[in-house]
This record gives structure tokens, C-alpha cells and sequence, in this order.
């Protein structure tokens, strides 16, 4: 049996996971900088060691000598999982983060499993499991505490030198490199997550009191007919896959019957459900918001419960990530049901009510990363089709399978335009999707990049709008998800000191 110093343990687990789990980010280092000049060979090797020693010394802070092995397994998996997904275009940053524990908190095993697939097994078996089993083979040869001190810390200082001198040998290119690259550090495995956790417990921490906002808020017009609205919070939509916006595939045949607002040029807030869709129904803006100001002070549909209308939130999707926290609702997503489901009983709630009526429908639209799991058999018109993960078929199944789900969220929308056109005279139905998706496009697959890299596909939703007054037209200005909150306000003739008429699309 091997026996090797625990010293010499941390840095060979520190090396294996700098250099093997970070293929994702030296292959883009590799790409930005000419390695055979001596400034950038210099830079290599100076930031290779800086890479080192705080990889190393977070090993060793938060090891100890009983948990060791322990330890150093749950890493080894935590960075092969993440150097997998890297390998997708996929970040852990903060708001990624708030996804997981929010799956975790509502239990939500789905997404889960349908993140699991074949090469995820083989690749955590290769970069986690091996490793492993050699680090639980060794046996550790144990010194005292004042040698094992000593060794760590001259083991640090002499890394932290040579790093020290490299880079300060190569300040300038480091400094023009850093500059014009930042966008590399989401990808330093695992220091990112580490910057990242660190960022969401410090948030998670920082509890405000809740701020009431819009509480003057009245609907003056009484005499008004009934006003009945549906929001559909649309799931994973890129606006250039909606034929309503020129895709070549006929993905909206039934909504391209209607007479419809169509907005063509909408920018997501986020990237990712969990910071997206409290910022549609905010009315701090994109500017001020953050998931964590939003959820300490009312929302749009707060203010719409305040002024007298009838507010319920109907879930398909993991959860409303707060939103519906002080308004009824309700979820069927582990149910299993696809989308259309949410339309059942509907009308019968609908009239049960005496007031205005808006009902919110989060569905799970074309979630990822299984797509042909977000509709029916008889809505697998474009083929062949992606039936795994999409890093496992070629990018005509993975588009196909993607547009099929379009395909089916057409039919969800003119599903609830009917119902509106059939039994309501003052209705309408509202669409906006809460991020885009990656298809594959230049190695990038999912969703849920730092916005500042996300490409276009991850940001440019489809949003669109049908009233029985046939309003209607196309719409090709610069808009975002601050529109719909104001948007939603005025629809019910809402007026309240936080309404910003400017940003009401149909005022």
C-alpha cells in the first residue's frame, strides 16, 4: 500500500483537480493568449500557480486530520461535476446556485434526473471516482503538528513566491489581460463556486425588513366590465425560434392566425428561471434589481391583489421563486401533467369570481435539457428528434426537439386565447418567456450564464399579446422585462405613485 505524507496528499489532489477539472478553462485560456511569446508563457505559469496555491489553500483550511479523506472525495466529485457541466457552456455562479437550493428546499427531484445521463456518469467516474479510489488506497503516514504546519506553510510560501515573480515579471500583459478577459474567471474551477457560495450566504444573511410598496393603489373606473387576464410566464423561449419572429420553421401556426402585439426585440432580465421571474413581476427594474431586494418588498401582483383584483398564480414549473408567496396559488408540476393541464377548470374559476381577474400560468414551456419531454406524441412534427441530453445528438435532433416544444407552446397559447375569445369580452392573454436557451451554438448548451457572456440566445426572448378589443401590430422597439410589470398595472387601470406609464407597452 502506498503511504504518502498528508502534505503531499493536498497537493497532489490540488494539481489533479487545477489541471484536469479546469480543461474547460485552460482550453479557452489557450485560445486568448500566444503561448510561445514570453509574456504570455510568463502569464501562464504565473497564473497556473496563483490557480495552485488558493486551490491548496483552501484544501487545507478546511481539512482536518479525521476527515481527510472525506473531505477531499466530496471536492473531487463537486469539481468533476462541475468541470462536466463547464463543458456545456453551464456556470455555478450565485444565482445557479439559488436554483439548486431551491430545487433542494422544494424537493424537486425532476430537473435532477433529467440532468443525469451517460456521460456525466462516465465523466465523474474518469475525473472524480478514480482519484478517489487511489486517495482512499493510500495510506497516510502521519508527522507531528508543529512538521505538518511547517510543511504546509513553507509549501505555500514557496508557490505564492514564484507566482509573485511571474506575474510581476508580466504586470502589463496581466493587467491588459485581465481587463479585456474577466469573463474566464467563471470558469476557475472550483474557486469560482467558492466565490460563489460565499456570495450567496452573504446574501442569504442579509435580511431587510419587508417593504410595502404601492399601497395607494385603487382601480377608479367601477362600472367597467370585468376585466379577466392570463399571464403565461413562458419556460426557456428564444424569441429566434417563434416563427412570429421570422424563424424558417413554422413553429407558431396557430398564433400566426391571430391578430396579435407581437414584440420582437425583448431582452431577458436574467439567465435563469430563479432570477428572472421575480424580476418580470418587480418594478425595481433591471438596473436595481436583485432577487434578494425584489423578495423584500411587493411585487406587481401585490399591488394588483391590493387594488381589488382577483390574483392567482398556477404552477407547472419547480415554483414561483417567491413571487406568489402572498396571492393564492397552486402546483401541479409534480404531477407530472404537461402545460395544457394548467387550462382545466379555469373558466370555472374564472367565474366564480366577482372582480377583475388575472391568472398567472408558469409553465415548463421548453425547460431543458430533455426537450421532447415538454409535449405530446402528436406534436413531433419537425424530425428526427433528440431523445437524451443534447450533448448526445447532433444539432438537427437537439433544434428539432427544441422547436417541437415551440411548437406545443403555440398551441398553449392559443388554447388560453380561446378560452379568453370565447367567454370573456374584456380579456386578454399575455406571453413573455423568462430566459432563452443554448442549443449548442459554439459548444454551449442550457442556459444560465453570468448575463455579461450570455450570448443573444440566452437573452432575446419572445413576448407577445392578444385582447379581445383586437389590438394588434408588430412591435420592433428595444424592450425588456421592465415593461411587464407596468404593463399588468395598466391593463386593470390600475393607479398607484409607483405606475410608470413610459414603460406600459399598451398605454
Amino acid at each position: 500500500m502506498l503511504k504518502i505524507s498528508v502534505n503531499r496528499l493536498l497537493l497532489l489532489v490540488c494539481g489533479f483537480i487545477v489541471v484536469f477539472d479546469n480543461l474547460v478553462f485552460w482550453g479557452k485560456l489557450f485560445q486568448r493568449i500566444d503561448f510561445f511569446e514570453a509574456s504570455g508563457f510568463g502569464f501562464f505559469w504565473g497564473f497556473l500557480a496563483s490557480m495552485f496555491v488558493l486551490t491548496y489553500l483552501i484544501l487545507v483550511l478546511f481539512s482536518n486530520k479525521y476527515m481527510l479523506k472525506i473531505f477531499l472525495s466530496i471536492v473531487l466529485i463537486i469539481s468533476a461535476i462541475i468541470g462536466y457541466f463547464a463543458e456545456l457552456g453551464v456556470v455555478f455562479d450565485q444565482f445557479m446556485l439559488t436554483n439548486i437550493v431551491d430545487n433542494i428546499k422544494e424537493q424537486n427531484t425532476k430537473e435532477a434526473q433529467e440532468l443525469l445521463s451517460v456521460p456525466l456518469v462516465v465523466h465523474v467516474s474518469i475525473f472524480a471516482f478514480v482519484p478517489i479510489t487511489l486517495l482512499w488506497m493510500a495510506k497516510i503516514k502521519r508527522h507531528s503538528f508543529l512538521i505538518e504546519s511547517k510543511n504546509r506553510i513553507l509549501t505555500t510560501l514557496a508557490v505564492v513566491v514564484i507566482a509573485i515573480i511571474l506575474i510581476w515579471a508580466n504586470m502589463k500583459y496581466v493587467t491588459y489581460f485581465g481587463r479585456e478577459n474577466r469573463d474566464l474567471r467563471y470558469f476557475i474551477n472550483p474557486l469560482f463556486l467558492v466565490k460563489s457560495g460565499y456570495s450567496y450566504v452573504e446574501d442569504m444573511f442579509d435580511t431587510k425588513d419587508f417593504k410595502v410598496i404601492g399601497s395607494d393603489a385603487i382601480i377608479r373606473n367601477n362600472n367597467k366590465k370585468k376585466t379577466v387576464g392570463i399571464f403565461i410566464v413562458g419556460e426557456t423561449a428564444r424569441a429566434d425560434r417563434f416563427s412570429l419572429n421570422g424563424y424558417h420553421k413554422l413553429t407558431n401556426p396557430l398564433l400566426e392566425k391571430r391578430t396579435l402585439m407581437n414584440f420582437s426585440n425583448v431582452a431577458s432580465c436574467g439567465t435563469s428561471t430563479a432570477y428572472s421571474v421575480p424580476c418580470m413581476f418587480s418594478l425595481l427594474g433591471k438596473r436595481d434589481y436583485s432577487p434578494k431586494k425584489a423578495g423584500n418588498q411587493s411585487n406587481a401582483l401585490d399591488i394588483l391583489q391590493k387594488a381589488g383584483v382577483k390574483v392567482f398564480w398556477l404552477d407547472n414549473n419547480s415554483s414561483c421563486k417567491g413571487v406568489c408567496n402572498r396571492i393564492e396559488n397552486e402546483n401541479i408540476f409534480y404531477q407530472d401533467k404537461l402545460d395544457i393541464a394548467m387550462l382545466d377548470n379555469l373558466k370555472r374559476y374564472i367565474d366564480k369570481q366577482q372582480s377583475d381577474v388575472l391568472i398567472v400560468l408558469h409553465s415548463l414551456g421548453s425547460h431543458g435539457p430533455r426537450y421532447y419531454k415538454r409535449y405530446p406524441q402528436a406534436f413531433e412534427k419537425f424530425t428526427p428528434t433528440c431523445k437524451n441530453t443534447p450533448e448526445k445528438c447532433t444539432h438537427i435532433e437537439v433544434d428539432n426537439a427544441y422547436d417541437n416544444s415551440v411548437l406545443y407552446t403555440d398551441y398553449l397559447i392559443d388554447s388560453a386565447i380561446q378560452l379568453m375569445k370565447k367567454n370573456y369580452p374584456d380579456s386578454f392573454v399575455f406571453y413573455a418567456s423568462d430566459h432563452g436557451e443554448s442549443l449548442g451554438e459554439k459548444g454551449v448548451y442550457l442556459h444560465g450564464l453570468p448575463y455579461v457572456i450570455a450570448p443573444k440566445a440566452q437573452t432575446h426572448v419572445p413576448m407577445l399579446a392578444w385582447f379581445s378589443n383586437k389590438k394588434s401590430g408588430n412591435v420592433d422597439q428595444a424592450l425588456s422585462h421592465d415593461n411587464i410589470s407596468h404593463s399588468l398595472l395598466g391593463l386593470f387601470g390600475v393607479e398607484t405613485k409607483v405606475y410608470n406609464k413610459a414603460l406600459d407597452l399598451f398605454r
